[in-house]
């Protein structure tokens, strides 16, 4: 799927070091590499996301800025998190999802 089809999904985020530790849910809002965060461009490698769920509070963001260095710290705000350790609800999901989920 290319990067600007995912702008509104839902995803879970999962820890930078333990592959299978779910740390968030929320919703990608940017994939544009020259969109600015922090005051750092995104980047290829990295999505911005909203968090709506924290499910992991003391979960350190892999690029903190401003007052924001935890999970905690983030919720209902954005955050740069790469696409490596992002899984889509739907996929996940799939009997739960919305049908405009798979409108591409």
């Amino acid at each position: 799927m290319h990067h600007f089809l995912q702008v509104g999904k839902n995803v879970i985020l999962y820890a930078m070091l333990k592959s299978n530790l779910a740390v968030a849910k929320g919703t990608i809002i940017s994939t544009d590499p020259n969109s600015m965060l922090g005051g750092v461009a995104l980047g290829k490698q990295y999505c911005e996301v909203v968090v709506n769920v924290v499910l992991k509070r003391d979960t350190v963001l892999p690029r903190p800025y401003g007052y924001m260095e935890t999970m905690a710290d983030a919720h209902r705000l954005s955050i740069a998190w790469p696409y490596k350790r992002v899984i889509y609800l739907c996929l996940l999901h799939f009997l739960m999802c919305n049908e405009s989920d798979y409108n591409y």
